[in-house]
């Protein structure tokens, strides 16, 4: 049995149109090499991790 540690709220920001989503809600495309914003299909993006004190929530 493998350890898995305890989980941390996570959600992704495009940076394109600030369209705020899950991992499991970005699409990854192989042949454009990665995943893409839902929403405008942008590729570029930023992690935002709740209840880290380093990296706060806004």
């Amino acid at each position: 049995m493998s350890y898995v540690g305890p989980t941390v709220p996570v959600h992704l920001e495009c940076d394109v149109c600030g369209d705020a989503h899950t991992i499991p809600e970005r699409p990854d495309d192989p042949d454009a090499g990665g995943t893409h914003c839902p929403e405008c299909g942008g590729k570029p993006f930023t992690v935002h991790r709740n209840g880290l004190t380093w990296h706060p929530e806004p």
